[in-house]
This record gives C-alpha cells, sequence and structure tokens, in this order.
C-alpha cells in the first residue's frame, strides 16, 4: 500500500456506485453472512488492523471473492481502512485484481483464522433481514459490546467454527504408501494427520543412509529437521508416538553395542593378565552405537557419538527448550555441526583423549523438535539464523473441541505404532545392500524447476529477500519428500531387492525412479509447507544486531516492548509503557497486533490483553 494515511472523508467519499444498496440474492441467502459481518463488526468495534501484512491483506480479498464475489468488495474496504497506509483505489484495485484472478482456492475459514491470530474474537449475532449490518454510503456497521450481541441458536462462533489453517493431509491420503496410510488411520484430525505425517517422514529420513540422490550436482541424502510449534495442549505430544517407528533399531544397535562391550572386557582381563609377556596388543574400546542421541548433551559428546554412528543420528526432543539451552551453553554449542549436517558438509572435532583429529565426512543427521511459539525464539533468534531457513515448519492450532477420551478400540495409538515400527524393521534390513541411487523423471525434474521459479519471485515479492534461503531449502527438502516416499512405496510393491547396476568407477548401485504419486505428495506437502514458513519467519526478527548508530532495531524495540508489559493489561496500560519506552502511539498499536498475531499475546476481550504463559 501507499503511505497516504487513511483520511474518514475519503471513505464517506467512496463513489456511490462502490456501495451497495443492496445485497445480491445469492448472497443474501448465504448462511455465511451473519458470520462475516460478526467479524467486520468485531474489527470495526475494535480498531485492530488484520492487513498488516501483505500477505494477509491478499488473503483475506480471496476469502471474500470466494465467498461473496463482487458484494465482497465493501467488505474488503471495511476490512482494510484501519491499516495506517489505507487507499481507497490501491484497495479497490486490489479487490478487482483477486476477482479477475478467478482463484477460489482460499476459503471463508482462512479470513476467521487470520482474524483470530490478530486477536479478534467476536460472537455470531442473528442479522434482521439478512443485510444489517451491510452499510450505506457514509454509515457503518452499529459497534456493539459483546453483551449487546445476539446468538444463533445460542451459540458462540469460536465454538461452533474451529477455524483451522491450511492443512495437506486431506489431499494425499489415498496416494500414499501403504505405511503411511496406516499412520495416518490413528489420526484424530487432518491436523493430526499432517503432524504423524511429517514426524513419520523425518523419523523415516535418519534410517535411509544406504539410499541417496543428486541435487545441485551434490550427492544428498533423506535426512530431515522438522519443527512443530504450538501453543500448550495444542496436541504436538502426539507427535512423539513416532519414536516407536525406530525404536527396533534403535535397540538392535545397543544391543550390538552391549555385547562388543561384553567381548571387550572379556578381551581386556585378558590382556590385563598376559600383558607381562609382552605378545598381547590391548584391545580397542567399541564404538557406542546408538541412533537416537539426546539434545541435552555437550557438542563433544554429539560429534563423538555421530562419528562413531558412521555419521547417522536422530535427535528427537518434543521440548525445543532443552536444545536451546544446549545450544546457549559453551560446551553445549553444536549449532555450527546442525547447520553443516543439513547439507551433509564434512564436521570435524579434536578428541580430547590422545587429542585425536577425527572427521564426520558425511553426517546423515536427522531432528524432530516441538515447542511452543517462544521457544522457537529461544532457539532461533532470527529469521536470518541459518538454521531457520534448514528446518520444516509446521504451525498447529489451537483447536478448541473436546475429544472422545474413551475409545471402544482397546488398542493403545503406542501399540498401533510399534507394530508399524516392526514392520518397518523387516523392510530396513533388506536396506543394508547395495547402495540405491534415487532419481525423479524428466517430467518431474520440470515440474519441480517451474513450481520453484515461480514460488521464488512471489514469496521474494510478498516477504522481502530474507526468506529465500528457506524457499531454496525447501526444494532440497521437497526431493527428500519424494525420496523417503518412493523407497517406502516399495514395501507395497515387494521389488526389493532392486536390479544392480555396475558403473566403472563406482560401487555397484540400484537405480529407484520416483513415482508419479510420490512427487504430486511431495509437491502438495511443500505448498502447504510454504505457509507454515512464512508464518512462523514473520513472528522473528529480521536482524540479531544494533544500527550503526547505536538505536535499536525495530525488533529490539518490540522484545523491550513486550518484556516492559504487564502479565495483563489494556490499551491505557501498554500506551503508558510505551511513552515510558519513547515508543509512539501508532507504534505501540502495531508492536500490540504483531504480538497478537505471533501468539504471545491473547486478546479474550475488547481492550483486554494477556501474556501467554506457557
Amino acid at each position: 500500500m501507499s503511505n497516504q494515511v487513511f483520511n474518514p472523508d475519503d471513505w464517506n467519499a467512496a463513489p456511490a456506485e462502490k456501495v451497495p444498496q443492496a445485497l445480491s440474492p445469492s448472497v443474501a441467502a448465504s448462511s455465511n453472512l451473519s458470520s462475516i459481518l460478526a467479524v467486520v463488526d468485531a474489527v470495526e468495534a475494535s480498531g485492530i488492523d488484520i492487513t498488516s501484512t501483505y500477505d494477509d491483506w491478499l488473503s483475506i480479498a480471496f476469502a471474500l471473492v470466494s465467498e461473496l464475489g463482487e458484494d465482497g468488495r465493501y467488505i474488503f474496504h471495511r476490512l482494510s481502512r484501519f491499516n495506517p497506509h489505507y487507499e481507497y483505489e490501491e484497495t479497490d484495485r486490489q479487490y478487482s485484481h483477486c476477482l479477475n484472478d478467478g482463484s477460489r482456492e482460499i476459503t471463508l475459514g482462512t479470513l476467521f483464522h487470520i482474524a483470530q491470530t490478530y486477536g479478534v474474537h467476536w460472537e455470531s449475532p442473528t442479522l434482521r433481514g439478512g443485510a444489517e449490518g451491510w452499510g450505506v454510503k457514509g454509515a457503518h456497521s452499529p459497534k456493539k459490546s459483546s453483551s449487546q450481541l445476539q446468538f444463533e441458536d445460542g451459540e458462540d462462533l469460536r465454538m461452533s467454527k474451529a477455524v483451522k489453517i491450511d492443512t495437506f493431509s486431506q489431499n494425499v491420503r489415498e496416494q500414499l504408501p501403504d505405511i503411511l496410510k496406516r499412520i495416518v488411520a490413528d489420526a484424530v484430525s487432518d491436523v493430526d494427520a499432517d503432524l504423524l505425517i511429517l514426524g513419520s517422514l523425518t523419523v523415516f529420513s535418519a534410517c535411509l543412509p544406504k539410499v541417496y540422490g543428486i541435487y545441485d550436482r551434490r550427492e544428498v541424502f533423506s535426512n530431515l529437521f522438522l519443527y512443530v510449534t504450538a501453543r500448550a495442549s495444542a496436541g504436538k505430544g502426539r507427535l512423539s508416538l513416532c519414536r516407536h517407528l525406530a525404536a527396533p533399531i534403535h535397540r538392535e544397535l545397543k544391543e550390538k553395542y552391549r555385547q562388543s562391550m561384553e567381548q571387550y572386557k572379556q578381551d581386556l582381563r585378558q590382556y590385563n593378565q598376559n600383558k607381562k609377556n609382552g605378545d598381547m596388543e590391548e584391545p580397542e574400546q567399541p564404538p557406542f552405537l546408538t541412533l537416537f542421541i539426546p539434545a541435552n548433551s555437550t557438542a563433544t559428546v554429539v560429534y563423538q557419538t555421530l562419528a562413531q554412528n558412521d555419521g547417522v543420528g536422530l535427535l528427537f526432543e518434543t521440548e525445543g527448550d532443552t536444545l536451546a539451552n544446549a545450544f546457549n551453553s559453551d560446551l553445549g554449542n553444536y549449532s555450527d555441526g546442525f547447520r553443516k549436517a543439513f547439507h551433509h558438509e564434512m564436521i570435524s572435532y579434536l578428541r580430547k583423549k590422545d587429542r585425536e583429529y577425527v572427521e564426520i565426512l558425511k553426517p546423515k543427521f536427522s531432528a524432530i523438535l516441538s515447542g511452543t511459539p517462544e521457544q522457537v525464539f529461544n532457539l532461533i533468534p532470527s529469521a536470518e539464523n541459518g538454521l531457520f531457513s534448514r528446518f520444516i515448519f509446521y504451525v498447529m492450532p489451537m483447536e478448541i473441541v473436546w475429544r472422545d477420551m474413551f475409545d471402544e478400540n482397546e488398542t493403545t495409538a503406542d501399540e498401533v505404532f510399534k507394530e508399524i515400527g516392526e514392520d518397518f524393521y523387516k523392510f530396513h534390513k533388506m536396506l543394508s545392500e547395495p547402495i540405491i541411487h534415487f532419481k525423479l523423471t524428466a517430467g518431474q525434474r520440470q515440474r519441480f524447476h517451474d513450481f520453484f521459479t515461480m514460488t521464488q519471485v512471489e514469496y521474494a515479492n510478498i516477504f522481502g529477500d530474507d526468506i529465500i534461503a528457506s524457499v531454496r531449502r525447501l526444494g532440497l527438502i521437497l526431493f527428500r519428500f519424494a525420496l523417503i516416499l518412493t523407497v517406502l512405496r516399495q514395501m507395497d510393491e515387494s521389488t526389493f531387492p532392486l536390479p544392480v547396476v555396475n558403473v566403472e568407477g563406482k560401487k555397484p548401485e540400484s537405480i529407484l525412479e520416483c513415482a508419479d504419486a510420490d512427487f504430486a505428495t511431495a509437491l502438495a506437502m511443500i505448498k502447504v509447507l510454504l505457509q507454515h514458513t512464512a508464518s512462523v519467519f514473520q513472528t522473528l526478527p529480521r536482524h540479531e544486531f544494533r544500527k550503526p548508530n547505536g538505536h535499536r532495531n525495530t525488533n529490539d524495540r518490540r522484545q523491550a516492548f513486550y518484556a516492559a508489559l504487564p502479565d495483563t493489561f489494556d490499551r491505557a496500560a501498554y500506551l503508558q509503557t510505551a511513552a515510558s519506552l519513547g515508543v509512539t502511539e501508532k507504534t505501540a498499536e502495531r508492536y500490540i497486533s504483531e504480538l497478537c498475531k505471533s501468539g504471545l499475546l491473547a486478546h479474550p476481550a475488547i481492550d483486554n490483553y494477556q501474556k501467554q504463559t506457557q
């Protein structure tokens, strides 16, 4: 939008032909109209700007076009006018562009979700005549308090409509490999299915060290980093079920290590008894074998463990702060190695014992983390931090739905996942030899190139250059998704062992070509995950440094403002806090809007805000 500040006179002077005098019959009969107008009333009553980012502004336009068509234009103006840079002509032009685009992919649920993320709360009023509150030229809907609002069938819209963010599982369920179909069969919602698919793929990504592909002329493996972020009690704990999928492999490694240690102790006793004879070499302690690596470890322990396991490891931690605390300690900061491992770059370290220099040539390391929005910031303090672009982010909404806790099915979810884990373990045994070379088809490579060529430009225009690293690494993540899905599909088709190809100068290997269904699944997932990445991206500061003149940058000021706020406060209190910090009233209002959207503040009622402590 332009820098012209909204002027009420401009609004009242809107061209008469742009202000609807009556609704079209189809819109007047819409069952969603009262809900839309309730949101508009709540926005106007609170004065909250829900269009502070271009992406949200555009999504609101598309949502209104999808539901109301031309009749949504006036609503779009009413929702846009609280932006400090509102301009009538530009807003009108944007709506016309969305109307002519023809896209109907963004639905009304997006409008409700965006309003909720900014802290707007509303009730669903009964609208007499079906169009009351629509507005005529120069007149807006009456502002009603919560006590004045009437309910439809006594229900609060927030309880009757659980607004969800975009999910992908409902679009890919039918084409998943059978093992993933079994996993999502245990899901309790589309969001839960997304969570289980992502968690499972990340666990499997740590178990396929013999499968590789060529991406950007480099050898890459399947390893993924996943961060699921949600408020407390949103359901992210279900992610821990995925640990069972790799547990049999982990147990096998532990058992091998136990047996090796027993043999080592026997050999060591024998050596100590006979070392005076000088005819025995001291036995070497066996490597510590494991798949799971605790996050709460020193950098040396993590690197030693990876080195002793041929660079393979899985960090599975349900509290993101555990890793953040390790990174913030002098001995536990292995964030550099974390970033290198994503691209299988060499990690080197010096062992204190014997001062031995150790190189992990191609680490094959995967990670699963979960935590609250604030815990993301503790681990990744800036969107420019290299860790951010290496993670798959999934933002779980808080769904106000009570599930039946007493299912008649006596089989626990843990038992289901343990059984699936045992089946994967049997399949995993078949993947030890030979090496498998994964490839996309020519058609898939072209679709891949076309999609990211367009997406990179689109996201750069909306969010700026800082998000480009995430978009580009999501390209590599798509390739890895496709690799894992294609390997898992071999369980269904019983094609092992694959034919072996002998290439001069290389070890014998098998060729595995990506199935079209698996490429389509990977692409559908990435389209949604781009949105989740952008959602987290907008909540993080862009810089971790101070400006040369010594003044704090915008994000430093916002953090200081947030820290100074009391746990519960109203507008007068936050303006008083702002004044004490030298923050202008307009800037304070913007900070409050951004903090509500990020989840750090709740807005349970008009002129009432609460810090979200997890």
